[in-house]
């Protein structure tokens, strides 16, 4: 007996569908075959073209669109360069580097942000060396690039650093267009240390919502960031991406 054979039939058609997309017999937008199509192809009940559909869902590969179908999903144009964009030259330029990546994608970017004074919970006191119920800038931040949600974040500053500054407020002033690194140059405040941890993990509910996400199939890339001048810890932020909207691109010196 073949291997095929005690394989479920719904998992051979998901294979068959895989390695056609990883083959590139089908690219990202095509359509893939609806579940009445797999049913008359492959002679197989209904029940059994919905568990492949899903499954490939599940993985992220497929997504439908209300009304039209099923479709390979595309790869994001949109990448991030890693350390580049922490370069003291990208961040001090008057353009966001958000706005820069949006260009090189070809598509337009929209930021919605709003900044608030709080008192520092532990996580954020912690991360930024300082007690919990201190002030704090609070900011958050929705990107979205050619109408499509590509992140959301929320970021933090201790207010005994900024207050009275022209960076105080971080949507506001004559330097709110610039990056962070750009941003406490302004105030003699040189950062010379930028920190990030990567998690790859399912959105939270509230997550896939503002992104607009499907509710299966699609982790997020969260990132964790903490700005350092000297060892002193000057702003931290949580960052969230749905992972096929953005690509992550590392290139590194060797020394």
């Amino acid at each position: 007996m073949s291997a095929s054979e005690h394989t479920p039939l719904y998992v051979q058609i998901a294979d068959d569908l895989r390695t056609k997309i990883q083959q590139g017999e089908l690219r990202g937008g095509d359509r893939v075959p609806s579940e009445n199509e797999i049913c008359e192809q492959r002679s197989v009940s209904t029940i059994t073209a919905r568990r492949a559909l899903n499954l490939l869902r599940s993985e992220g590969l497929i997504e439908g669109v209300r009304g039209r179908g099923t479709f390979v999903r595309r790869k994001a144009p949109r990448v991030r360069l890693a350390p580049q964009r922490w370069f003291r030259q990208v961040q001090t330029d008057s353009q966001p580097t958000y706005e820069q990546e949006a260009e090189r994608a070809g598509e337009d970017s929209l930021p919605n942000r709003q900044s608030r004074e709080v008192q520092a919970v532990f996580e954020v006191a912690e991360r930024l060396d300082i007690e919990s119920g201190d002030p704090v800038s609070e900011t958050h931040y929705m990107i979205v690039m050619d109408g499509e949600q590509v992140s959301v974040s929320v970021s933090w500053e201790p207010l005994a650093l900024t207050a009275g500054t022209a960076i105080a407020c971080p949507t506001e002033g004559p330097y709110a267009s610039l990056g962070v690194i750009g941003r406490f140059d302004k105030i003699g405040i040189r950062i010379d240390e930028v920190e990030e941890a990567l998690d790859c993990r399912m959105p939270t509910p509230q997550e896939a919502r503002a992104l607009r996400m499907p509710p299966v199939g699609t982790p997020v890339v969260a990132i964790e960031q903490t700005w350092r001048a000297q060892g002193l810890s000057v702003c931290t932020a949580n960052v969230v991406f749905p992972a096929d909207r953005y690509e992550f691109r590392y290139r590194m010196e060797i020394k």
